[in-house]
C-alpha cells in the first residue's frame, strides 16, 4: 500500500509541473512623429507590437538633431499605431533633463519658475513650464516683470501655433532667442528655457492636423490680376489687326 501511495504521489508532482512556452520575440523599429520627417529613433524587443499602442516614450532630443548641445531634452512620445514591425508615434511632450537644469544654477543668481496652462492654435490644452537665472542678483520687481513678460509671449506664441510647430520653434532655439532680446533689456540671463511642456489630455492622443486656409483677396488684388490677364488680351488683338 505504502509503495502504491508514493507512486501517486510522483505522478501528481509529475501532472503539476508546468510548461513554460517561450513567447517569440521581434525587433520594431520606432519612427518619429510627422513633424520630424518619421526618423528612426530606435528598437523595442517585443513580443507583440499591437500591445505597445498607448505606451510613453522618452527619447533624448540629441537622437533627433544629431547635436550634442540638445542632449539636456527630452521629448515625450506615445505610441499611436503598428504597421507590421514599426512603431509610430505622435509628440505629447517636451522636457529639459534634471542635469540641465542643475548645471545652469550658480551661487548668488535668482532662479525664476512659472507654471501656466494654455491653448493652441487647434484648440488644445497644455501645461507650461518655464525656468529663467539671472546672471547675477537682482531686484525682485525686476525678475518679476521678466517672467510676466515671458509668460505673456508664450502664450502669444502658442495661439498663432500648433503643438508641433511650437516644440519645433524650441527645438530650434526660436523662441528663446526672441524672447532673449527682449528679456536681457531689463536684466542679463544666463539660462532661459522652457522647463516642461505636455498635452493636458488622457488617453491615445491623435496626430495634429492643421489646414491652413488660404487667406481672402483684397478688391486691389483682384483688380491687378484682372489687368494682368486683359494686357495679353489686347497684345493679341493688336497683332490681329496689324497690317500684312
Amino acid at each position: 500500500m505504502a509503495t502504491e501511495v508514493k507512486e501517486e504521489k510522483e505522478k501528481s508532482k509529475e501532472k503539476k509541473v508546468s510548461r513554460i512556452k517561450a513567447q517569440k520575440k521581434i525587433w520594431c523599429k520606432i519612427l518619429a512623429p510627422l513633424a520630424f520627417a518619421q526618423k528612426e529613433v530606435g528598437e523595442s524587443y517585443l513580443t507583440s507590437p499591437e500591445k505597445s499602442i498607448g505606451r510613453l516614450l522618452r527619447v533624448n532630443l540629441r537622437e533627433f538633431t544629431g547635436n550634442m548641445k540638445d542632449q539636456n531634452c527630452n521629448l515625450v512620445l506615445q505610441v499611436s499605431k503598428v504597421s507590421g514591425s514599426q512603431l509610430h508615434t505622435v509628440l505629447i511632450g517636451y522636457e529639459l533633463t534634471a542635469a540641465g537644469v542643475r548645471r545652469a544654477i550658480r551661487k548668488d543668481i535668482c532662479r525664476m519658475d512659472d507654471c501656466f496652462k494654455a491653448k493652441t492654435k487647434s484648440g488644445r490644452d497644455v501645461i507650461v513650464k518655464t525656468f529663467m537665472v539671472t546672471i547675477h542678483k537682482t531686484a525682485r520687481f525686476k525678475t518679476a516683470r521678466i517672467q510676466k513678460m515671458f509668460r505673456e509671449m508664450l502664450l502669444e506664441e502658442l495661439k498663432i501655433s500648433t503643438f508641433s510647430q511650437f516644440v519645433i520653434n524650441l527645438v530650434n532655439q526660436k523662441i528663446q532667442s526672441t524672447a532673449r532680446k527682449q528679456l536681457n533689456k531689463i536684466y542679463p540671463l544666463r539660462e532661459l528655457s522652457v522647463r516642461m511642456l505636455q498635452l493636458k489630455e488622457k488617453g491615445l492622443v491623435q496626430e495634429e492636423v492643421v489646414v491652413e486656409e488660404k487667406p481672402a483677396e483684397t478688391p486691389a488684388e483682384t483688380a491687378v490680376e484682372s489687368s494682368e490677364v486683359s494686357e495679353p488680351a489686347q497684345e493679341s488683338a493688336a497683332e490681329g489687326t496689324a497690317p500684312a
